[in-house]
């Protein structure tokens, strides 16, 4: 029965990926690896009020998707009626492809991947240590008690543990590492971290890449810091203007400096001559400085020298989004 109902369902699902190729520009992917499913369904009710939608389903129907969009629709095509209306094939989807692969999962949005990765990124979960995972980070004990009973200071000395009886409990009396980054999970860390109520590991989504419009943003650009990006053009503009005052090049970033300065001759002359202009009256604030290359020494008035620029597959269920 239940091979059957997933069989019936394929159709609709297929149809409405279909449709969201069609509608976005922009397909965030998502890694889902050690994400459990109430917090799919949390990350999926926050993004939908920020007009986003999380689609987690089979590679295979997905590649087979991304298949049919990125040609022509065939008049043959078992779906043509319903899909023909999403018009002509989207090549760029092709970009798409590769990184149909492993758990992952897709989020449909017209919001900056910028904006949404802290809030993809920022529902974790504390998970106990499982045999067989693989160790995000370090796992370190450190010394104190453990509020077991001495009874139990055997399996303590089996992992070689340092302890010592206080107070009618087991004390651990200096760091013990129990796992490194990269080491797998086993049987007797596994007890160990699950007897002292330690739920060592954070798994949520993670954003691996972004497809927008035939582009596809790796792991580490979808990272940048845009606030940074700004601020590193904005330097580099006031850089180009230096350089070109100092060599007398007129262009964009030059050209408003250029006029403030001469300006600022005829308003000199102007007042010495006492031939006082309008522009002279109207102008009541004070003009913008030329800029400075980054990091460049000011010299005596005497002898100022002009700025010098410094060189600078494993499918997973839909999640309940065709029920």
């Amino acid at each position: 029965m239940g091979k059957k109902e997933t069989k019936d369902k394929k159709p609709t699902q297929f149809k409405k990926i279909y449709e969201l190729l069609s509608k976005y520009t922009q397909v965030i992917i998502v890694g889902l690896a050690n994400v459990g499913s109430k917090q799919v369904q949390d990350i999926r009710r926050i993004l939908a009020k920020r007009n986003a939608l999380l689609v987690i389903g089979k590679n295979t129907l997905f590649k087979k998707v991304l298949a049919t969009r990125v040609q022509e629709l065939p008049k043959e095509h078992e779906y043509y009626e319903d899909l023909a209306k999403f018009g002509s094939a989207i090549k760029e989807l092709d970009a798409l492809k590769n990184s149909v692969a492993g758990k992952v999962g897709f989020i449909f949005t017209d919001t900056p991947v910028f904006d949404l990765k802290p809030i993809i990124e920022e529902n974790k979960v504390e998970t106990p240590a499982r045999v067989g995972a693989v160790a995000p980070i370090d796992v370190v004990i450190p010394p104190g008690p453990t509020g077991m009973d001495p009874a139990s200071i055997q399996f303590f000395h089996a992992l070689q543990i340092p302890t010592k009886i206080e107070k009618g409990q087991i004390q651990i009396t200096k760091d013990f590492v129990v796992l490194k980054t990269g080491q797998k999970v086993g049987q007797s860390q596994a007890v160990l971290l699950q007897k002292l109520g330690k739920k060592p590991f954070l798994y949520g989504m993670e954003v691996l890449a972004c497809y927008d419009n035939g582009s596809i943003l790796n792991k580490q650009q979808v990272s940048v810091n845009l606030n940074d990006i700004v601020a590193k053009f904005q330097q580099n503009v006031r850089n180009v203007s230096a350089i070109s005052l100092q060599n007398g090049w007129v262009n964009e970033a030059s050209a408003p400096y250029l006029l403030a300065n001469a300006f600022k001759d005829l308003a000199a002359i102007g007042l010495q001559s006492g031939f006082i202009f309008d522009q002279i009256k109207q102008s009541s604030a004070p003009t913008t400085a030329a800029p400075v290359a980054a990091k460049v020494e000011e010299k005596p008035a005497a002898q100022q020298a002009p700025a010098k620029a410094e060189e600078p597959e494993e499918d997973v269920d839909m999640g309940g989004l065709f029920d």
